[in-house]
């Protein structure tokens, strides 16, 4: 029986069906993720132009930022767009960047997080490096209404004087938990090599 060779079973096989189950859920995440990056980078894109270039009735400016949808009336506070200058108006859409980029920053952070697990990886640096750039965009999340708020003053606007609320606290919150998962992750890994190593 010298000629019998051992063909060992697919690597699906050996895989726990948690494991495979954890892998499935986190490729959907990470399509989801993709999608909502995607759209969420349009809608600012968009509203970016709209913010510097658009003069119809669907956009206004007053208390709480950019109205969409909402024409300009003065009894709200809220004006046209086309009474600003394009220096303002080009405030107005860094402001826009500022609000935004830590949310793209969260969802580009959380895709690639996911796709890792998808391919199985869970206890690696990089996980917790992911997870850790996850936590200083939810930092930069609670910082960045002040930031705009400062940008378009400087610009000679003044809207939104309460633009400090409840959830630039739970953001700083969230980083400070996402910051100590990261170190737990990280050693989870060197729990895992140490294993691996063991002989």
């Amino acid at each position: 029986m010298t000629n019998v060779v051992h063909i060992p079973p697919p690597a699906a096989a050996l895989e726990p069906a948690r494991r495979q189950a954890i892998r499935r859920r986190s490729a959907r995440l990470a399509a989801a993720l993709t999608w909502t990056l995607a759209v969420t980078l349009c809608a600012t894109a968009l509203l970016m132009g709209a913010a510097l270039f658009y003069e119809g009735p669907m956009l206004s400016f007053g208390p709480g930022g950019l109205w969409v949808g909402q024409g300009p009336d003065p009894s709200l506070g809220r004006v046209s767009l086309s009474a600003f200058t394009f220096a303002q108006r080009l405030a107005g859409a860094l402001a826009i960047v500022i609000l935004t980029a830590p949310v793209l920053a969260i969802l580009h952070y959380a895709r690639r997080l996911f796709q890792l697990y998808a391919k199985g990886v869970v206890f690696a640096p990089a996980n917790g490096r992911l997870i850790k750039c996850m936590a200083a965009g939810l930092a930069a999340y609670a910082f960045a209404p002040f930031a705009a708020n400062r940008t378009i003053h400087l610009a000679g606007l003044t809207n939104d004087p309460v633009w400090f609320h409840a959830d630039e606290i739970l953001a700083l919150v969230f980083a400070a938990l996402a910051y100590v998962v990261a170190d737990v992750m990280e050693f989870g890994h060197e729990i895992e090599s140490d294993r691996d190593g063991f002989v």
